[in-house]
């Protein structure tokens, strides 16, 4: 991508109702103590830094270098530290990384050809007893379902971009219960934006406690 769609992106990123559902999403994770947490597809880096806000020691990680860059220009406006962004891509992160307590991916695994493959290779991510929090839009964004929740709002700021959201969603690519399943994980569902986003945990659980389970 070029550097005018990193601008768009981090536009799109800095909408108030985007922020507040990422926060929500962020807040299903207990606060941290310096643990690591990786962002995949950080794109301009809004999770990334909701994370570091939560108390965590975070690398956002992008394959676009464009993303990266506008991600670390708008980290040095607050100079935080421990908060790093890397240009890099799934399947193949940089080594030197690590592995994480908490590894994210926000709008990335509707664009993976191979879920299955993309869960595998974000739990393998983990440290053990980690999450994987995955956040996606979901059957019920769709531009009728967006007209009917900003009438039971009060005026949203950039509701534009809820709508371009909406107008832009493939329903092919709605990422599914059936999509994440992964042994030894448990998987819950939270639904964030009325319905309109979900909110997906995967924890790891104790092998002596059996198969994976999913509460959805």
């Amino acid at each position: 991508m070029s550097c005018l769609s990193a601008h768009f992106f981090a536009r799109v990123q800095a909408a108030p109702f985007y922020q507040s559902l990422h926060e929500e999403a962020v807040a299903l994770l207990p606060a941290g103590q310096g643990q690591r947490w990786l962002d995949l597809g950080c794109g301009p880096g809004l999770l990334s830094r909701l994370a570091h806000r939560h108390g965590y020691c975070v690398t956002g990680v992008d394959a676009d270098p464009a993303m990266v860059r506008m991600a670390q220009r708008l980290v040095r406006r607050v100079g935080p530290t421990g908060l790093e962004f890397r240009v890099g891509r799934l399947g193949d992160p940089d080594r030197s990384v690590g592995r994480a307590d908490v590894v994210s991916a926000a709008s990335l695994l509707a664009v993976m050809p191979d879920r299955s493959q993309a869960v595998r290779d974000l739990t393998a991510l983990l440290r053990p007893g980690g999450t994987l929090l995955l956040i996606e839009p979901s059957a019920l964004m769709s531009p009728q379902s967006v007209r009917q929740y900003l009438a039971g709002q009060p005026r949203m700021p950039d509701a534009w971009v809820l709508r371009l959201w909406a107008s832009t969603r493939k329903p092919a690519r709605l990422v599914q219960a059936s999509d994440l399943s992964a042994p030894g994980f448990v998987l819950t569902r939270h639904a964030l934006l009325g319905g309109l986003v979900n909110a997906w945990l995967l924890r790891e659980i104790a092998p002596a406690s059996g198969s994976a389970e999913a509460a959805i």
